[in-house]
């Protein structure tokens, strides 16, 4: 997922998937917690890259062929 919006702030890029870290006015700070942990459970993972104009999230899954 891509968004051309501010970008996240350099004081708290490398605590966004923390619970209770919020880059926005009114944010609870738990969507990305929560994002990273269900990734986390399939064995995935998510990585992030911002700047001004551009938040690239990136997740990566395993691929299985159980059923």
């Amino acid at each position: 997922m891509i968004d051309n919006g501010p970008g996240i702030a350099e004081e708290i890029r490398d605590r966004i998937f923390y619970p209770l870290v919020s880059g926005r006015d009114g944010g609870s700070g738990l969507g990305l917690s929560l994002a990273q942990s269900f990734i986390e459970q399939h064995q995935g993972m998510i990585d992030v890259d911002s700047r001004p104009g551009r938040t690239c999230f990136t997740i990566l899954l395993p691929i299985s062929d159980r059923v």
